[in-house]
């Protein structure tokens, strides 16, 4: 029972592991004023292990949502190469999620890419929707954007990532219950 007086601070909101025979794909974009932009993505397996890491510099983002979708289709492109199993995509962009899982017809000037990522996952008969994150459920994919933003780089990781995003990995799933 909390202290009169005493505010705690809310419990931090970790990646959630998913069920055998799911592969799980979190993704962000990095985007800042002077232009520069990443996109990051991570595909795990139902125990948290890494199948692929990557992230990739974007070249013509006008803005912070452009680079969260750009980010999203990148991701799914990649997961459909690297896996044959259902997708789950999660992201910390609320409205890019919205956008995304709208069923009307998306008349702004995201509207090719929202397009594109919709038939991206309709490759996929089992690709389940995008769902909603908390910031702090995907920090790897935020490292991951991050890094490609500062560093000018575009690289992928096959089974692994650069060393902060294993850490991040690590202590994700270290509390985790797993079967």
């Amino acid at each position: 029972m909390p202290t009169e007086g005493v505010i705690s601070a809310p419990e931090e909101k970790r990646w959630r592991p998913l069920e055998l025979g799911w592969i799980k794909l979190n993704t962000d974009g990095s985007f800042s004023m002077a232009g520069n932009a990443g996109a990051g993505m991570i595909l795990r397996d139902h125990r948290g292990n890494v199948n692929v890491s990557a992230c990739r510099v974007l070249y013509s983002c006008r803005d912070a949502l452009e680079t969260e979708l750009c980010a999203c289709m990148e991701g799914v492109s990649l997961a459909l190469q690297r896996s044959d199993l259902p997708i789950v995509v999660e992201m910390d962009s609320l409205e890019a999620v919205t956008k995304i899982s709208c069923e009307d017809a998306d008349r702004s000037i995201y509207a090719s890419i929202v397009k594109e990522i919709k038939y991206l996952l309709s490759l996929r008969q089992s690709c389940r929707s995008i769902i909603h994150i908390a910031w702090t459920q995907n920090k790897a994919s935020d490292a991951l954007a991050s890094f490609a933003r500062l560093q000018g780089r575009t690289m992928t990781w096959l089974g692994a990532g650069p060393d902060e995003v294993m850490s991040i990995v690590n202590l994700d799933c270290k509390n985790t219950s797993i079967e």
